[in-house]
């Protein structure tokens, strides 16, 4: 007799989970059992008619007792998976769960929770960000948690940066101080296109402006600040003349490419610096492969090359205006990773900066465009035209971006109809970016105390 085959399921549930925050960074953890061994966040599927958000407001109160009066939502982020065991009673109809967390910051120090109506918990405990490990958890869930905290948080769990936020507990600092240390420590992870994983635009906010809780007017030191750095970290990269780097800009129209250029890269040398902007290509560019125009502008050795729209446009385009057949745009997808593969392995740091506009905002400001005659030779019948496809457009940005997000040349999809924020966000990821390749002057030819200059 043959023998049946369980049939796999094939879809994954969606779920909804909750990191929960108090005012001294403190992490809210449950047990279903007091004598349970492992540790949960509150979670929950998504019921019919709710928002993603409403869910998990849902589940904290329920399984918490948290009201939302007493936190505020600082970010979220999605796509994390996990496979239930085989012996989960859901492993029948679900592979597993796919997550969307939400980061909750408690307005006070260890709130009172309330399990009266609890399903889930019996017990719920406090913890230290700098105690929490990865054997707190579930095994099946450890792998989630993990990419979770390093999605939210800078500084791992554990690492002294995070132990110093209690100062070896000996001393409590103010909820002020706190809060703004946990904000400024909120990774720009949370707008990375993780590779390999699917991409949903829904998931990222184009007015978003969690990395920063202040006003407008607040952010110009922190982005001056950041401005300062770069402007020196660029000239230890020019004089080192050891490494590349090469900052991609897409975007709708009037996302703000040419603002982020003018307004984070002013004040850079510009012995080491170089724009470049593609438009429609030449008759010359024509006559070559997609990729010769691009190729020959990259960096070299010490510069920092800015594209202004790329290589991407010959997949963009060409996919939504029709230009040529599918199979041309549809192959450029491994073309364009070989390319990029290369450069990295030549030396050269790709940041692919995709500036999230939403379709009110580019509205605004196509008409704020109309009324000024200064910003008039900017407009193009072209905008418009392209404004009507604008579905087609995002479609096809979110399967480039997925396709094309790898781990050597990752997407950052940056929140972008506020101006001040975006350049905020960007001026922030390229000092983080330059840091991490310990830019430094080369050691002096010299010995100044061997010189003496004569009158």
């Amino acid at each position: 007799m043959a023998r049946m085959l369980k049939k796999v399921p094939a879809r994954w549930r969606p779920n909804t989970a909750a990191i929960i925050l108090d005012a001294q960074g403190n992490i809210l953890l449950g047990k279903e059992k007091a004598n349970s061994r492992y540790w949960h966040c509150p979670q929950g599927g998504i019921e019919a008619d709710e928002s993603m958000e409403q869910t998990v407001r849902r589940e904290v109160w329920e399984e918490v007792g948290l009201e939302p009066s007493t936190y505020r939502v600082v970010t979220h982020h999605g796509g994390f998976r996990y496979v239930y065991p085989a012996k989960n009673r859901k492993s029948a109809e679900w592979l597993g769960q796919e997550q969307t967390y939400y980061l909750l910051i408690c307005h006070k120090t260890k709130p009172k929770t309330n399990l009266a109506k609890s399903k889930e918990f019996s017990i719920v405990s406090w913890f230290p960000l700098a105690k929490i490990r990865p054997e707190m958890f579930a095994p099946f869930k450890r792998d989630v948690l993990t990419q979770v905290f390093e999605t939210f948080f800078t500084t791992l769990p554990g690492a002294p940066a995070a132990a110093r936020m209690h100062r070896g507990g000996r001393e409590r600092l103010g909820k002020k101080r706190v809060l703004t240390h946990i904000e400024q420590n909120l990774t720009m992870n949370r707008y990375l296109v993780t590779p390999e994983r699917k991409l949903k635009f829904k998931d990222f906010a184009p007015d978003d402006k969690s990395l920063f809780a202040g006003t407008k007017e607040e952010s110009s030191a922190a982005f001056d600040a950041f401005k300062t750095e770069l402007q020196e970290l660029q000239k230890r990269l020019f004089a080192q003349n050891k490494h590349r780097i090469l900052v991609i800009l897409q975007g709708m129209d009037a996302s703000g490419k040419d603002g982020c250029i003018r307004n984070v890269f002013s004040g850079l040398d510009p012995q080491g610096v170089r724009v470049v902007s593609f438009k429609r290509p030449t008759a010359e560019e024509l006559a070559h492969d997609f990729l010769w125009r691009v190729h020959r502008e990259v960096p070299g050795n010490g510069e920092l090359a800015i594209f202004n729209r790329s290589q991407y446009e010959d997949i963009i385009a060409v996919r939504v205006k029709k230009l040529f057949g599918d199979d041309v745009w549809k192959r450029r997808y491994k073309h364009i990773r070989d390319f990029e593969d290369m450069l990295v392995e030549e030396g050269t740091t790709i940041i692919k900066l995709f500036l999230n506009i939403s379709k009110s905002e580019q509205r605004r400001r196509l008409e704020s465009r109309l009324l000024d005659p200064q910003k008039l030779w900017k407009l193009e019948p072209s905008d418009f035209a392209d404004r009507l496809l604008w579905d087609d457009f995002m479609n096809a940005y979110q399967e480039m971006i997925e396709k094309t997000s790898t781990p050597e040349a990752p997407w950052y999809l940056i929140p972008a109809d506020r101006k001040w924020y975006r350049n905020l966000v960007v001026a922030r990821l390229l000092v983080e970016k330059l840091r991490a390749l310990d830019l430094q002057y080369p050691q002096p030819k010299i010995n100044p105390a061997d010189i003496a200059l004569e009158d």
